[in-house]
């Protein structure tokens, strides 16, 4: 172990310091295996239900609370790289849960709104349509949520195989076989089959 940091507490017994950290470890690890499972169900609730994936309806749900929003800022809110919400949304286009409009304020960007079957979908999940996870963490306190940010960058910082690309893909698809999701190139306008 790294030295440097403090692990146990000098004033309790050894043995007993070690062993409750075990138990530590373990309780957080059925936690992660529970919000695990819980990001994997909700991702299979939405593609039975509305057969589009659980990324296509955080992107519906974002355009229907934002509606008139550019592929761009669709991106930034989501933490997708752009390429591959352009991606998301030809594909949501092309079901006819989306359509586009001219920006009036430049000549290259779209804007997005839902359709009304798009719009339909979305009020269908309103608590979960960004996810479960995101819900779970919009309903924290402040102080817990700034806590978790902090213990989760820690943790971060101690994992091997850390890929810093996996930021900017959504969870569900990277619990998918496979685990990850390639960026899609400005030229590539088909809806890839993980986003």
């Amino acid at each position: 172990m790294n030295s440097s940091k403090h692990f146990l507490d000098p004033s309790q017994d050894t043995a007993v310091a070690w062993a409750r950290r075990k138990e530590t470890i373990l309780a957080t690890l059925k936690m992660f295996r529970m919000t695990l499972d819980a990001v994997r169900r909700h991702s299979e609730w939405v593609e039975s239900r509305h057969d589009i994936s659980s990324v296509d309806l955080w992107a519906l749900w974002e355009l229907a609370q934002s509606p008139g929003l550019r592929a761009v800022d669709l991106a930034k809110t989501m933490a997708m790289p752009r390429p591959n919400t352009e991606a998301l949304l030809d594909g949501l286009l092309k079901r006819g849960l989306l359509r586009v409009e001219s920006d009036p304020l430049s000549s290259s960007a779209g804007i997005y709104f839902v359709t009304f079957d798009g719009q339909r979908i979305a009020d269908a999940s309103p608590q979960f349509g960004q996810g479960v996870l995101k819900a779970a963490m919009n309903n924290l306190p402040d102080d817990a949520l700034l806590n978790l940010a902090q213990a989760m960058s820690e943790l971060v910082q101690n994992l091997p195989f850390l890929e810093q690309s996996a930021a900017l893909q959504p969870m569900a698809e990277l619990l998918r076989p496979g685990g990850h999701a390639q960026a899609v190139s400005p030229d590539k306008k088909s809806h890839p089959s993980v986003i």
